[in-house]
């Protein structure tokens, strides 16, 4: 498959996010979005989308929205540690078919977002980015808002609420999904030696791409058509996230309802530890188990994606019924 298309002139002439403004993209992020099926605005009548930047430190974070003629709430969506928002299309257009107006952003150094490939110092920069992003959107979009991340999206979801300590009557979201979420990673223990190994002399390592969805066209797709793939495993990330797990593990529980859907084939994350942890953190906190999912839930096959996106949605609509 061929592009049209280049991240490093995409990210020069990417504008400041502006949500009062109709978007007139050009010719190359009409490319950018007709690779990865996300030109919703062509695909879906009425529809509007919007792509540009907000700045978050030395971060420029590419932010995405998408907008239905008649949106009935928002929706935040969270990618996992080497996505970006082009490989969540069929949540994005499974929401906006809702009739929910869909934001979504790059995480640092993933897809358009500026910074070193796939790396982060401190998980907290992670929070600040999610703040600047709920402030780009606070007041333009439909209330109420929620959430729904993957792995390291949903990560990010539970230090929102663990760590700076939001609740259901102070949180930005009425209400949240997380999927195949992010405590500890499979095989932690082993990390953590090869990390002490690593660190000293090295930045990055090169990644090993793992067959974490039954999707084998989308493995494939990974593997040899993404453009905005990193080829290596950031040192720094995974100390981040060394640094990251006690903090979360040592937290108080919080007042604030939650969905989890869990695979169980997942070969990513420690599922198990994970769900013990969250089940005593969050309450209450509902949890659905897909008996042949992997880890990338967003990108299983059809029939369990659309098991899994009916859960979302009925999520987010019970939510909608309780505040009538």
């Amino acid at each position: 498959m061929s592009t049209t298309w280049h991240r490093s002139s995409l990210l020069r002439n990417l504008k400041p996010l502006d949500l009062t403004l109709e978007t007139d993209f050009t010719e190359e992020e009409l490319a950018y979005l007709q690779y990865y099926g996300l030109d919703l605005q062509d695909q879906r009548p009425g529809v509007r989308q919007y792509l540009g930047y907000v700045s978050v430190y030395s971060f420029r974070v590419a932010v995405q929205v998408f907008k239905p003629e008649r949106p009935r709430a928002t929706v935040m969506v969270l990618h996992g540690y080497f996505d970006h928002v082009g490989l969540y299309h069929h949540l994005i257009r499974y929401l906006v078919d809702k009739q929910y107006t869909v934001v979504s952003y790059d995480l640092p150094g993933h897809g358009l977002s500026t910074g070193e490939p796939a790396a982060i110092t401190s998980f907290v920069q992670y929070q600040s980015v999610l703040s600047t992003c709920l402030r780009a959107v606070k007041g333009t979009l439909p209330e109420p808002l929620f959430a729904v991340g993957q792995s390291t999206g949903a990560a990010v979801l539970i230090d929102y609420f663990l760590s700076m300590r939001h609740h259901r009557t102070n949180s930005a979201f009425r209400s949240v999904v997380f999927l195949a979420p992010l405590v500890r990673p499979f095989g932690w223990k082993s990390s953590l030696l090869l990390l002490s190994v690593l660190k000293p002399f090295f930045k990055t390592w090169k990644r090993v791409f793992r067959d974490n969805s039954s999707d084998h066209d989308f493995l494939l797709f990974l593997r040899e058509e993404d453009p905005l793939q990193s080829k290596v495993l950031s040192v720094d990330w995974v100390a981040a996230l060394r640094e990251w797990i006690p903090r979360i593990e040592a937290a108080d529980p919080v007042d604030m309802p939650v969905t989890i859907i869990q695979g169980e084939r997942d070969g990513t994350v420690d599922w198990r530890h994970n769900l013990v942890v969250l089940s005593r953190k969050f309450n209450p906190s509902d949890v659905f188990y897909m008996k042949n999912a992997e880890h990338h839930l967003v990108n299983e096959d059809p029939a369990t994606r659309e098991r899994i996106f009916t859960l979302v949605n009925n999520t987010f609509t019970a939510a909608l019924a309780a505040d009538k």
